[in-house]
């Protein structure tokens, strides 16, 4: 486990992840993951009926390399490293108010994996937050649905969350005949909660810089000096623009309100 003072790791330097943090986490230890599990049910019943409403908001994720078949995982954002996605946020507002009332919440996310697909072995960002995988449509156990860290592989169950370290290869599979909805959500660790904008804004850079590349492939070709440019400047924008998102959305619900 890393101690108060260490270095987060940072997935975006290259180096790979050679800390010793378990795989899986013992989510009995924390009150926020019996907040969530308690819970489970309202965030179930509000997402089902709203995504039977709005199908379109669910998302093909990003980095389509990530995955197989194509276009098999989905996801609808709340929160992305502390950047609040408004619209859905008001749309699902109990879940949001739940996901809200977590200590050092950083991110949160239905996600949806089709049937038959699997997500391919990768790595997250950095070992600061604790990643948290909550079960609410589970079509199957092992060893047709499963998540597998490190070597150990357990099964999602619905109501259950796992705790894991995103920093270790991880995978997952649904092969079963139905759709698999987790919410996933990411709480910052104690001894880098104090930290919170500094590693939210270097992922946020980082991912930014993830996906201009994956878009412009020709850029690969380039200096890596100009990938650091662009990652230090992405870095400074949103160090100094996460306030003024959340704030700007907090306005915009209080003029709303008052109409």
């Amino acid at each position: 486990m890393a101690k108060h003072g260490d270095e987060p790791w940072y997935a975006f330097y290259g180096r790979r992840f050679a800390g010793d943090d378990p795989a899986f986490f013992d989510g009995t230890q924390y009150d926020w993951v019996k907040t969530l599990e308690d819970n489970w049910t309202v965030i179930r019943d509000e997402l089902l009926a709203f995504l039977d409403r709005r199908e379109d908001r669910l998302k093909d994720y990003f980095n389509t390399s990530m995955v197989f078949p194509p276009r098999s995982w989905k996801t609808m954002g709340f929160y992305f490293w502390k950047y609040k996605i408004h619209r859905n946020c008001r749309d699902c507002p109990r879940t949001a108010a739940i996901l809200e009332s977590l200590p050092n919440m950083t991110a949160g996310s239905v996600s949806v994996l089709e049937p038959h697909s699997n997500i391919n072995p990768h790595h997250g960002d950095t070992d600061a937050i604790f990643r948290v995988h909550l079960g609410l449509v589970i079509p199957d156990t092992l060893p047709a649905c499963g998540l597998q860290v490190g070597r150990e592989v357990h099964g999602w169950r619905e109501g259950k969350a796992l705790v894991f370290c995103d920093a270790h290869i991880h995978s997952s599979w649904n092969q079963s005949d139905q759709r698999r909805l987790v919410l996933i959500v990411d709480v910052m660790r104690p001894e880098f909660a104090a930290r919170t904008d500094e590693v939210c804004s270097h992922v946020l850079a980082s991912t930014f810089v993830q996906m201009v590349y994956e878009r412009f492939g020709w850029l690969n070709r380039l200096s890596g000096r100009l990938k650091l440019a662009l990652y230090f400047v992405a870095r400074l924008g949103s160090r100094l623009m996460l306030p003024l998102q959340r704030r700007a959305g907090f306005l915009t619900a209080r003029l709303i309100s008052s109409r």
